[in-house]
């Protein structure tokens, strides 16, 4: 048992310390910690009828799909080449920014830093440091899916 009064306010001092330093602690571990935790699942949305795909070059669409009750919005690009369908995010690879696609270049081109890629999504000029982002497709019942990790 606690044998005095000045034993009894060091404890006390000491447990409210002890509560309020695993106060700060706890959000301290979860804001260093690695932000991937769990693993994302894919899921596929409906993008396109396989009707409105390109025989050949590519398409701008927007990819709209809800995720936890939020509705999303992606702009990709739909890219029908020999080789098969292909369908790109637009986010370029260096800062996040929108590219675009110029015909006549036949090259997606960041507006932001002037990266450049070609049809296959490959980084071939400026500073980006990966290709566009491949999602993976889908078609089924004539309607063209793409795969997103959420």
């Amino acid at each position: 048992m606690v044998s005095s009064r000045r034993e009894f306010l060091e404890i006390s001092v000491v447990a409210v310390l002890a509560v309020l330093g695993l106060g700060f602690l706890i959000p301290g571990i979860k804001l260093f910690s690695p932000a991937g935790g769990r693993e994302k699942e894919l899921a596929f949305f409906p993008l396109i009828a396989e009707d409105e795909v390109p025989q050949r070059g590519v398409k701008k669409a927007e990819l709209l799909f809800a995720v936890s009750g939020r509705e999303r919005k992606i702009r990709v690009f739909i890219v029908s080449a020999p080789e098969g369908l292909a369908v790109f995010s637009a986010t370029c690879s260096h800062l996040g920014c929108l590219v675009n696609y110029h015909k006549d270049k036949r090259e997606f081109v960041c507006p932001c830093h002037g990266g450049r890629y070609d049809l296959a999504g490959r980084n071939i000029a400026g500073p980006p440091p990966a290709p566009l982002t491949r999602l993976p497709v889908r078609k089924q019942e004539g309607i063209i899916l793409v795969g997103v990790k959420i």
